[in-house]
């Protein structure tokens, strides 16, 4: 299944932000975003890996799912 995620880059590694995400690329992630000053990279997935851990590579301190978040009281 195809999930949208959010990666922060080590900070040691910010210099290789754009490497990075040319590594999830050829992992087969749509990458949509690259924030150079904050680290961050935004994208989606292949759908081919279990867990989006398996996208933890070198240079990267987290992943997690990017979620909808809405006001407080909204259904």
């Amino acid at each position: 299944m195809k999930r949208n995620f959010i990666a922060s880059v080590e900070e040691n590694a910010s210099g290789k932000i754009e490497q990075i995400a040319g590594e999830l690329r050829q992992k087969g992630c749509t990458i949509k975003q690259i924030l150079k000053l904050s680290g961050i990279i935004t994208g989606c997935s292949s759908g081919n890996e279990s867990k989006l851990d398996d996208l933890k590579i070198s240079g990267i301190k987290y992943i997690e799912e990017d979620r909808q978040v809405g006001a407080l009281g909204e259904d």
